[in-house]
């Protein structure tokens, strides 16, 4: 699998075959909505393997999108376009997403 550019839909899960450190992702259910944005900084697959622990939360879970970062991208950095993704999205279970500021 290219870990260079946006990744086609993944199912969701703990053995997730991703290799970026670093990126955004996006979670879908059964119906096709989004149900939540997140991102990673230890790893796509560490990451999911971490969220499939929580089976209340992640149950309905069932497609993934992955938006690879470049393992030098700071960790602010990933936060902040978590943060616009989730804001252009409008993930239905989100309880927090990262504040983004706008420049004036």
């Amino acid at each position: 699998m290219r870990s260079d550019g946006p990744s086609g839909s993944l199912s969701f899960g703990p053995n997730v075959d991703f290799s970026a450190s670093k990126a955004v992702y996006v979670v879908c259910g059964w119906s096709g909505r989004v149900l939540y944005v997140g991102s990673t900084t230890v790893g796509v697959a560490t990451r999911f393997a971490q969220h499939a622990k929580d089976v209340n939360k992640t149950l309905d879970w069932t497609t993934a999108y992955v938006i690879p970062l470049q393992d030098e991208t700071p960790v602010r950095f990933v936060r902040r376009i978590e943060g616009r993704v989730g804001l252009a999205i409008g993930p239905e279970r989100n309880k927090a997403l990262p504040r983004i500021t706008v420049a004036h």
